[in-house]
Parts: structure tokens; sequence; C-alpha cells
């Protein structure tokens, strides 16, 4: 008897896969080149980047700034933003020297305020020595 050696049968099944990662990679690549929109690159210049502007657009901002409802608002907003800040400043001025009265008088009633009521509630004689010292 004579053995055959076995026939070795071709591996398509390697091959549809790696044709299926062909095709699909490829797939991918086209609909990205299709549907995604590019970047507007907007040049830069030392850091600073700059808008290329359409005529028209160009057009539209010179009537904006030149219509003097626009200027009359855009005054009337900062006079209304000078009297805001005028108020908060005036509140606040009033509202430290609030608080500083507030702390002063507090300190003078928790420290000298008890020592004062103390040196009253002694004797007369040693009253006027306290007084005598103090006042030297």
């Amino acid at each position: 008897m004579i053995i055959k050696p076995l026939e070795k049968k071709s591996d398509r099944s390697a091959l549809f896969k790696v044709l299926f990662l062909v095709t699909l990679i490829g797939t991918g690549i086209l609909l990205d080149k299709i549907f995604t929109k590019q970047k507007v690159e907007i040049p830069s210049i030392l850091g600073k980047s700059q808008e290329i502007k359409l005529p028209t657009q160009e057009k539209i901002i010179e009537q904006i700034q030149g219509n003097d409802i626009i200027k009359d608002s855009i005054k009337k907003v900062e006079d209304m933003g000078g009297i805001v800040l005028g108020e908060a400043t005036d509140t606040l001025t009033k509202l430290t020297s609030d608080a500083g009265s507030l702390v002063s008088n507090v300190v003078y009633e928790n420290t000298i305020g008890k020592v004062i009521e103390q040196i009253v509630k002694l004797p007369q004689d040693q009253q006027e020595k306290i007084k005598a010292q103090i006042c030297k």
C-alpha cells in the first residue's frame, strides 16, 4: 500500500477575512472624505489669528457701527455702568465704615469697658489711686 499525502485545501476563509478588512478600511476612508467637513483654517501671524471676512460682512459691520441707535445705546450703557459703579462704591464705603464702627464698639465693650466696670466697683480711694496712675 502506498500512502498518499493529504492534499492541502486552500484556506479561503483567511483570504475573505483580509479582503473584508481592506474593504472596511477603504469604505471608512471614503466616507471620511465624503461626509466630513474640512475645518476652515484661520491663518495666524505671530500667534494672532486673523479671520478672513467676506465683503458682505464688511458692509454689515460698517452699517451696524455707523447706526446712531447703536451709538446711543452704547453711550447709555456706559453711563448706566458708571452710575452702577458709583452706587456700588458708595455702598461698599458705607458698609466698610459701619463695619469699622461695629468693630471698635465691640472691642471697647469687651476690653476697656470691662476694665472700667471693675474700677467703678472698687472703693473710692483705690479709684483715685488708679486715676492718678493713669493720668501720669
